[in-house]
């Protein structure tokens, strides 16, 4: 059990220094697909019977809840340092971009989960992708693109907090290691299209419409109230 931790945190590690790399370049695209690929790769029988195997030799008695709460993290420090923005304009631009991403891979996550209908390793349904490493990851590459500069350490502790959610869903055997590879994939991917949407076309509502928008966080639940005024 030692050993396993210990991978998982070199692997957060070098994941972490990968992905804040990829923040200062327009190969954003590159860790996304790396992780969809490797994804699509542990999907084979094969590596699902090795993954059986291990968590049936190594984790049969392991259980935790807090993969539950770890996912919104991330996002729940991201929301924080925006609503604590004296720059109006630049708190909804943050806004806007975690609703407009939000949007993306919650459609694309359920609509995969819905679709393919593939079994969980605990044989609970609905398990492509990990819809909880989603969310860990788009909240934590959203949060590095906001901090990379300013608070460098918070956006290794974004990546640290995903990287521990998809490891407990894979613990918790919850979810297939394809699973959660996809599912990060798809946060980050997420993360920056939302971002490069909104920057695109915010000209056209910052000039025309006023609009606010609202963050709400309850227990295991966050929405976007957007009010836009027409006149």
């Amino acid at each position: 059990m030692k050993k396993v931790l210990i991978l998982l945190i070199l692997l957060g590690i070098q994941f972490q220094n990968s992905a804040q790399s990829s923040l200062k370049n327009k190969n954003w695209w590159v860790i996304p697909s790396t992780l969809v690929g490797l994804g699509i790769v542990a999907s084979s029988d094969q590596f699902k019977q090795n993954q059986v195997s291990f968590h049936d030799n190594n984790l049969q008695n392991f259980h935790t809840n807090a993969d539950d709460f770890l996912q919104y993290t991330p996002i729940l420090i991201n929301v924080g340092l925006s609503l604590a923005s004296s720059d109006k304009k630049n708190r909804q631009d943050k806004l806007a971009r975690f609703a407009i991403g939000t949007v993306l891979y919650v459609g694309i996550t359920q609509g995969l989960k819905r679709t393919l209908e593939i079994k969980r390793p605990d044989g609970g349904e609905h398990s492509f992708p990990s819809g909880h490493t989603t969310t860990a990851f788009f909240g934590a590459h959203l949060l590095a693109k906001e901090v990379k500069d300013s608070q460098p350490w918070l956006a290794v502790l974004g990546y640290g907090l995903a990287t521990t959610t998809g490891a407990l869903r894979v613990a918790n055997n919850a979810h297939w290691v394809s699973d959660v590879l996809v599912g990060a994939g798809i946060g980050i991917a997420s993360a920056e299209l939302g971002t490069m949407i909104w920057d695109k076309y915010k000209s056209k509502f910052h000039n025309k419409h006023a609009f606010q928008l609202n963050p709400i966080v309850g227990n295991q639940l966050y929405a976007v109230q957007l009010t836009w005024d027409l006149n």
